[in-house]
């Protein structure tokens, strides 16, 4: 996994820098999830003599599960990718850049490889519990039907279309109508 970027190269001042990847280049795996798309990487350097500052996008779509209702959908990621590089005499000439926000390499033949950087900010630009939207109703829990799709027997059965409270939660309902009446 290698995408290089020849820091040493970068002219003064603002210059912006296009990088495309296959999923395949960046190994990306992850359960649930579908890298079918290519990822852009848009990154603008601000070389000021001997130090670089660099801002950029990772952008790409993902199919990935919804946690609810298990349906596949097109998620698009956007994830910042932001980093400084310093020219320095005896720094290494090729830096893989992973999480760090300064780097060091050497002023005159200096390369970063950042695809692992890439790479991480993917698969962390990934929700923990993706959605195929915010109101997505999820499947029954008795026959697993889509109820974004069809509704079943089950749901008023179980309570879940009755808008009354919980019978649960019925004794701390009285208790803060006694704490009420009491004040």
């Amino acid at each position: 996994m290698e995408k290089i970027l020849e820091i040493n190269a970068l002219p003064e001042g603002q210059s912006v820098r296009k990088f495309l990847f296959k999923p395949e280049e960046l190994e990306l795996k992850l359960f649930g999830a579908e890298f079918n798309e290519p990822v852009l990487f848009e990154l603008t350097c601000i070389r000021t003599g001997f130090e670089i500052t660099c801002m950029g996008w990772v952008t790409t779509k993902v199919r990935l599960q919804c946690v609810r209702c298990l349906e596949m959908f097109e998620y698009e990621l956007k994830e910042a990718v932001n980093f400084m590089a310093r020219l320095s005499l005896g720094a290494p000439e090729q830096v893989d850049l992973w999480d760090e926000d300064m780097v060091h390499v050497d002023r005159h033949k200096g390369v970063l490889n950042i695809a692992p950087r890439i790479h991480d900010a993917v698969l962390l630009g990934i929700p923990n519990y993706p959605l195929c939207s915010e109101d997505c109703k999820g499947l029954c829990p008795v026959c697993g039907a889509n109820l974004n799709v069809t509704t079943c027997e089950h749901i008023d059965s179980l309570g879940q279309n009755d808008k009354s409270p919980d019978p649960r939660w019925e004794k701390l309902a009285a208790l803060l109508k006694k704490t009420n009446k009491s004040s």
